[in-house]
């Protein structure tokens, strides 16, 4: 075969070798993905906008509210215990986030008035959350008599016509033997710790249960595989956690080979153009 062929056909292959090389799975979860002001990666993953396997199985989202000239205000949602909350804040960094159950966040700024007696008390799947320290327990109380919830302004949440009491938890107990408690509904919600419903503090409960409540996540650690210039995604076959990297998937982080192409041979006269290693 002609010398001079041979070194054109040889470079061709070499500038072409890139795109066939790249992972299938790498190149579907290298996409950045965005729900409002919310940056959304593993162990995260939204339905219907990424693929499963660039998540963690517990942590699939769905991405709500936001019209198409507004996305800014869309918000992701997490389905916990049959309800659903927003995310209001994710920390990569310290993998923690900040929700708050959505019926309750419409309810408080007034959006919607929903039934709060549809708020069940929170049980958090252990194996991919556990809630953070220093949260501050409320209790809801609904479908009151009016002149009850009137008695206690301080505590008085409204939607329209509707109102609710919130009450702290070191507080709840002394309404316990109160027979108009009896027949109110009640619900339980956590709250990140910050005060604001103290005798000597001023900050309505509105506010203090606009917080949300804190939680950490518990998913396969993806820092190795990052830290080598992979993304971290899930095997759904061997329910295991891979790293995905632009030639291929390993088990826990990309290797150095994975930025050459071993298999692709030239010689002289002859120029052998293999599988290009995709596996």
């Amino acid at each position: 075969m002609n010398q001079n062929l041979c070194l054109f056909i040889l470079i061709f292959l070499l500038s072409e070798a890139p795109a066939f090389a790249v992972d299938f799975y790498y190149q579907n979860c290298s996409v950045p993905i965005t729900c409002g002001r919310q940056k959304i990666s593993y162990p995260f993953y939204i339905q219907g906008r990424q693929q499963d396997f660039c998540g963690y199985p517990g942590f699939q989202l769905s991405c709500q509210g936001g019209a198409d000239d507004d996305e800014e205000e869309a918000y992701p949602l997490l389905r916990l215990s049959g309800g659903d909350y927003i995310i209001h804040n994710i920390s990569y960094e310290s993998q923690t986030l900040v929700v708050s159950n959505a019926l309750l966040s419409h309810y408080l700024d007034n959006s919607s008035c929903a039934n709060l007696s549809l708020i069940h008390n929170l049980t958090i799947p252990n194996e991919q959350f556990k809630l953070a320290p220093k949260q501050d327990q409320f209790f809801l109380l609904y479908n009151c008599n009016p002149s009850f919830v009137d008695s206690f302004p301080k505590y008085k949440i409204g939607c329209n016509n509707t109102s609710v009491l919130a009450l702290p938890g070191q507080i709840y107990p002394k309404f316990g033997g109160l027979v108009e408690v009896e027949k109110c509904g009640s619900s339980e919600v956590a709250v990140v710790h910050g005060g604001g419903y103290g005798n000597d503090e001023a900050a309505g409960m509105k506010e203090v249960l606009g917080r949300g409540f804190e939680m950490k996540w518990l998913a396969a650690d993806c820092s190795r595989c990052q830290g080598s210039g992979g993304l971290c995604g899930f095997n759904y076959t061997t329910r295991h956690f891979r790293c995905l990297c632009p030639n291929r998937t390993h088990s826990v982080r990309c290797k150095k080979d994975d930025e050459g192409y071993s298999c692709l041979v030239a010689k002289i006269g002859l120029v052998n153009y293999n599988s290009m290693c995709i596996q």
